[in-house]
């Protein structure tokens, strides 16, 4: 019954061209969404992370063509780190934005304030060099799902779970942007652009002080979050279960499901079982799942179910998706080939393009 819902959603990614048996991407991605149920997904194209570069824009936008339900959001590429101003011609943040409009990008994903990527690059996103782009995604509405850092509690050493230190993700040493500065530079951004349509995945990193997120929903009225994993999120919603039920019917607009689910590379029913318990948790009151936490449903009622599995995805990004324009995509893949380190997925994108 529940795989019978109209679910989006709204944050995939997509790394490679294919599965850890050889897989086409395409193929793998379909048999995915088929065997979960969903409706629709939106891929997030993040270059900047691990170096993954311009690819990242192509291949979603392949998909696509093979595709047609699927929705994509693009992202800015970096020729190298830490970047330097200013960007080759033709490569600043604006001319960027109007290269994935035009090829058919349905928004923008950022990722540009999570702690190791801002390191690596030296990014400061309230830097006069992205002005450009925030103002377009302002004024043309253009939605932008962006993850502005991480829980709070890896920048303290008594706090952290040993699981994340072990993977090296404390930032309380001095070596990464303050916690505090990080958000500071974010909000910065949205007094310049308050009508922003910004979704901050993983709830804003803020479950743990959800008055936080009101004053920010309150005052910004095109800000939303979505609840994408994150286990201490689902630890806080467990620990706040009252409450968290009561608010997510009262911000019922502004709170979108997704998963993190990176099908190519990775393990198909791991991500249906995490996209089956977030939607449960949602929709149902049993225990769920998620990660390492285990949390009982909020079991909303339907209305408020219906916006969160996809109206308020629908609401701001359109119920279908834009069409991809082959010729500025084969013309952006010449343009950054050059940027595409990994000789096996740009032999794979020149196969894939070469058959348009």
């Amino acid at each position: 019954m529940e795989n019978r819902r109209k679910v989006i959603d709204s944050h995939w990614h997509l790394y490679v061209t294919a599965d850890d048996k050889g897989g086409d991407f395409c193929a793998v991605m379909d048999e995915t969404v088929e065997k979960a149920g969903l409706s629709g997904i939106n891929i997030c194209s993040i270059p900047i992370y691990h170096d993954l570069g311009p690819a990242q824009n192509i291949l979603p936008l392949i998909y696509k063509l093979h595709q047609p339900a699927a929705f994509a959001y693009g992202g800015m590429v970096y020729p190298e780190k830490p970047f330097r101003q200013p960007l080759p011609s033709g490569m600043d943040f604006l001319s960027q934005y109007e290269e994935l409009m035009e090829m058919g990008f349905d928004g923008i994903k950022m990722l540009e304030t999570k702690p190791f990527e801002q390191k690596q690059y030296q990014v400061y996103i309230d830097d006069p060099c992205y002005e450009g782009l925030f103002a377009a995604c302002e004024k043309n509405q253009t939605p932008m799902i962006w993850p502005a850092a991480d829980p709070a509690t890896f920048w303290d050493l008594e706090r952290i779970p040993k699981r994340f230190l072990e993977r090296g993700w404390f930032y309380g040493d001095g070596a990464y942007m303050a916690y505090d500065e990080r958000y500071a530079r974010v909000l910065r951004v949205l007094e310049r652009h308050p009508r922003l349509k910004a979704v901050f995945a993983h709830f804003f990193f803020l479950s743990e002080n959800p008055g936080k997120l009101e004053e920010i929903f309150k005052k910004y009225p095109g800000v939303m979050a979505d609840i994408t994993p994150g286990a201490e999120m689902y630890a806080d919603f467990r620990e706040k279960h009252a409450f968290y039920r009561d608010f997510f019917i009262r911000y019922a607009d502004r709170i979108l499901l997704g998963t993190d689910t990176s099908v190519a590379g990775g393990d198909m029913e791991r991500f249906i079982r995490r996209y089956e318990a977030v939607r449960d948790f949602v929709t149902g009151e049993k225990e769920v799942e998620i990660i390492v936490e285990k949390c009982p449903g909020l079991h909303l009622p339907e209305d408020v179910c219906e916006k969160i599995l996809h109206g308020n995805f629908e609401r701001i990004t359109g119920e279908t998706p834009r069409r991809v324009n082959i010729p500025a995509l084969k013309k952006y893949a010449e343009k950054y080939r050059h940027l595409i380190t990994d000789e096996k997925i740009l032999a794979d994108i020149d196969r894939k393009l070469s058959e348009l």
